[in-house]
C-alpha cells in the first residue's frame, strides 16, 4: 500500500476505536427529565422498578418479553461476549488487509462506525434499562461476569451494539471464508455465540439482539454500497 492509503487505514482504526467508545456517553442512568412520563413497572406487583425523585431519580423502558422470562443465566458466555472486544473491531479488520482488500476494510469500517453512530441517536432518545437479578457464582466465570457488569452498565440496551458489530463482522467474515477458510468459519461460529450470550448474561432483551441484528445487515450493506459500488444490476440476457 502507499503512504497515502496507510494513512487512511489508521484514520480509520481510530474512527473505529472512537465510534466504540461513544457508548461511554449512555453507559449510565438518563437524567429523569429526558422521560418524565414513562416509568418502568413491574410486570408482576405493578410497582416502580426505578426511583423518580431523590438522588440518582431516573426513568427508562424495559423491554423485557415472556420469552426473556424463561432464558437462564449462563456465565460461561462471558468468553465470547468479552472476546468480542478483540475479533471485531481488531482481528478481523487486520485478516482483511491481510486478504489485501483494501475497499473491504474501508467497508467494515464504516459499516462499524455508522451502525454505532445510529445506535448512539437511538440511546439517547430511547433509553433502555435491564434487570440484573441473577447472582453470579464464586468461581473465574462469576469474576467474568462481574467485570462484564462493572464495565458495561444495563443501559443503552436496544438495539444492542455487541449484536450489530458481531453482524457486521460476521459479514465480513463470509466474505474472507475463501482467503482465510479454517480461520473464517472458526471465529464465525465464535462469534455467533455472542447473540445467546448477551441475554444470558442479563445484558441486553431478546429484541435488543433483533435489533442490533438489523441494523448490522443494514450498515454493512449501506457501506458496501457506498464504497465498493458493487454492480446491482442483472444482466439484460439473465
Amino acid at each position: 500500500m502507499t503512504r497515502k492509503q496507510w494513512t487512511q487505514v489508521i484514520l480509520m482504526f481510530v474512527g473505529m476505536i472512537a465510534a466504540f467508545g461513544t457508548y461511554l456517553f449512555f453507559n449510565a442512568a438518563p437524567e429523569a427529565w429526558r422521560w418524565p412520563g414513562a416509568y418502568a413497572v413491574s410486570p408482576q406487583t405493578h410497582e416502580l422498578l426505578e426511583p423518580v425523585s431523590g438522588n440518582g431519580a431516573f426513568q427508562t423502558f424495559v423491554l423485557k418479553s415472556w420469552l426473556d422470562g424463561l432464558l437462564p443465566f449462563v456465565p460461561v458466555l462471558a468468553l465470547p461476549y468479552l472476546s468480542y472486544l478483540a475479533i471485531v473491531p481488531v482481528t478481523i479488520p487486520i485478516l482483511t488487509l491481510a486478504a489485501k482488500s483494501l475497499k473491504g476494510f474501508f467497508t467494515l469500517g464504516w459499516a462499524l462506525i455508522g451502525a454505532q453512530l445510529f445506535m448512539d441517536l437511538g440511546y439517547f432518545l430511547f433509553q433502555t434499562w435491564v434487570a440484573r437479578t441473577a447472582t453470579p457464582p464464586d468461581d473465574i466465570f462469576g469474576q467474568l461476569v462481574h467485570l462484564v457488569w462493572g464495565n458495561d452498565q444495563p443501559f443503552n440496551g436496544f438495539p444492542s451494539a455487541h449484536c450489530a458489530w458481531t453482524t457486521i463482522g460476521i459479514l465480513a467474515l463470509f466474505r474472507l471464508r475463501k482467503c482465510f477458510p479454517k480461520t473464517a468459519w472458526i471465529l464465525m461460529a465464535w462469534l455467533l455465540l455472542i447473540y445467546p450470550a448477551t441475554v444470558m448474561l442479563q445484558q441486553h432483551y431478546l429484541i435488543d439482539v433483533y435489533a442490533g441484528i438489523a441494523i448490522g445487515i443494514a450498515a454493512y450493506a449501506l457501506a458496501l454500497v457506498a464504497v465498493e459500488r458493487p454492480k446491482l444490476a442483472l444482466p439484460i440476457n439473465a
